[in-house]
């Protein structure tokens, strides 16, 4: 992994430590994810990264959902906390939409997130994008913390 990939990934590190919205099990799964962005050459996960003043301050992970025609998970997404509000997140969404609408002229969009009441921001964040929630199965992660599904349809008609 070249240096600039390695500050980039720790950038992400940095970003997703500091919104204190992940465990650091999360955490850790995040980093192998970055991990096998930087190893594949983003051909199993998408990397999009949102700048201020040259430095990382907000980031998209995304990647097509296996064994579908035009299905697509976001996998994650944060923004530099003191950023936060500014439009970046939507940003980022906006632009893992249009990728993925460009590969087949329309996307099914997923997000999978937590229950928890710690997660409401998150959750509300997903619904002003466009999201509906589409299911739920409770105790998912662990008791009272369920499993919150999200879906977005959208075509480039």
């Amino acid at each position: 992994m070249s240096s600039h990939t390695k500050d980039l990934v720790a950038q992400c590190i940095d970003i997703a430590h500091r919104t204190n919205a992940f465990s650091e099990a999360e955490v850790d799964v995040l980093e192998e994810v970055l991990r096998d962005w930087a190893a594949s050459q983003g051909k199993e996960y998408r990397l999009r990264l949102f700048f201020d003043d040259q430095k990382v301050s907000g980031f998209v992970i995304f990647g097509m959902t296996p064994m579908t025609k035009y299905a697509w998970d976001i996998y994650w997404i944060a923004v530099d906390p003191e950023l936060q509000g500014r439009g970046i997140g939507k940003s980022l969404m906006a632009q893992a939409e249009r990728e993925a609408v460009g590969q087949a002229g329309q996307a099914i969009l997923r997000i999978e997130t937590s229950g928890k009441p710690s997660y409401a921001r998150q959750r509300s964040f997903y619904k002003s994008c466009g999201f509906e929630e589409k299911g739920r199965i409770e105790d998912f992660y662990q008791l009272g913390d369920d499993l919150v599904i999200y879906a977005k349809k959208i075509s480039s008609a």
